[in-house]
């Protein structure tokens, strides 16, 4: 079974396309997309992964992240 993205990838994608050109203000957006209190951070994280990453760090992971054993105890 597939985790559930709370945001599609078009969502987050116009969302960072409407912040970036100024047509919306990151609260602006929040508000539309009813994320709550913090929603406009969430917004400018989205940008910033954005600029560093491109459109594929806006797309939903389809797992967690796994980690072998000896990575495990290596962190203990």
């Amino acid at each position: 079974m597939g985790r559930k993205a709370k945001y599609t990838f078009e969502q987050k994608l116009q969302a960072v396309l409407d912040y970036q050109s100024g047509k919306k203000s990151a609260v602006d957006i929040a508000s539309e997309l009813d994320m709550g209190k913090n929603g406009d951070n969430r917004i400018r994280e989205w940008s910033n992964l954005y600029k560093a990453n491109g459109q594929e760090a806006l797309k939903p992971k389809e797992r967690n992240s796994s980690y072998s054993k000896e990575f495990k105890e290596m962190v203990v």
